[in-house]
């Protein structure tokens, strides 16, 4: 089957990458003129470059594909006007061009957010969702709901490893809970979907539920400290989202953590149950967070993003956001 990825070039888009060509796949990525590519192809994939707001290009991206796995958009974006453009235009352009190209399978990754659709960036979820689940002319359909990834690649939870060799881990709503899924999981699921022929709306992500202090104790286990959890008042929350906004709109740069990230960061409960895609895609994870963790902060140093040792620290050059 040759597969058409969008944002392969990503953090579950490289994973994604990996699967499909253990698989026996051909990777079709569609990446930015910008883009640097050369990773994803080392593993096997060819490039088509264009942009989504550029339908020849995206015509000449889903020619000869059999399937589409759009993983692109995101919300990192300078207003919320572009986070609707980056995920409900995105999918909107990419998926008519697959309904005109006969594409047969088309698997849009979304997000839990949209479920509960409180922020901007889980109301353009949604509507994504509903572009590719209402239209029945074109390919057929499969939406995987995931929840916060980690894993070797993901940088933004640097911070949060960071945190715990100081010892000590804010953490909003300690008592919460939180549903986590390994990148490589995610893209295992992803490939699933791709193969089958089920139809819908999903989640994906481990069976157990982790408690926030659970979590950030975890990673002190992986870093060798015993951590202290203090709680973040909701309020200093909001003051620093609304700061990072300003920041980002003096420098005229987008920014990951903003007032709308918060909406979904404040919910003391952010969980899932994933049996349905367990029983319609014949898929389980194979990693918990615990053995995750450890693979992170191996990664995290071998890219220089934290040192082996707790007193020299490096931050990555990616935007990070708060754990």
């Amino acid at each position: 089957m040759r597969v058409l990825v969008t944002g392969a070039t990503g953090f579950v888009g490289e994973w994604l990458v990996r699967a499909l060509v253990a698989r026996g796949h051909e990777v079709v990525a569609f990446a930015r003129a910008s883009s640097r590519t050369e990773g994803i192809e080392a593993l096997g994939a060819s490039v088509r470059r264009g942009a989504f707001d550029d339908p020849g290009s995206l015509a000449r991206a889903v020619d000869g594909v059999d399937a589409v796995a759009h993983l692109a958009g995101g919300g990192i974006a300078r207003s919320d006007e572009e986070i609707y453009v980056n995920n409900t235009g995105s999918t909107r352009a990419l998926f008519g061009a697959a309904r005109d190209a006969a594409v047969r399978r088309f698997v849009l990754v979304s997000s839990l957010t949209a479920r509960d659709a409180i922020s901007h960036y889980g109301r353009s979820k949604r509507a994504a969702e509903r572009v590719v689940l209402e239209d029945t002319s074109g390919p057929s359909v499969m939406v995987l709901r995931p929840p916060a990834l980690y894993g070797p690649g993901e940088h933004r939870m640097v911070p949060l490893f960071a945190a715990a060799r100081r010892g000590v881990v804010p953490t909003v709503h300690p008592r919460g809970t939180l549903s986590m899924l390994h990148g490589a999981d995610c893209a295992e699921a992803i490939a699933c979907a791709l193969e089958s022929e089920a139809r819908g709306v999903v989640f994906v992500g481990e069976e157990r539920v982790y408690g926030r202090r659970e979590m950030a104790e975890i990673v002190g286990r992986a870093v060798g400290r015993r951590v202290r959890v203090v709680a973040i008042p909701p309020p200093a929350l909001r003051v620093a989202a609304r700061a990072s906004e300003l920041v980002g709109r003096l420098r005229d740069r987008p920014v990951m953590f903003g007032v709308d990230k918060t909406r979904d960061v404040l919910q003391p409960h952010q969980v899932g149950d994933p049996r349905e895609a367990f029983a319609r895609l014949g898929w389980r994870p194979t990693r918990d967070f615990e053995r995750g963790a450890r693979e992170a902060l191996e990664d995290y140093v071998a890219r220089g993003w934290l040192t082996d040792t707790p007193d020299r620290r490096r931050r990555p050059r990616s935007p990070t956001a708060p754990t």
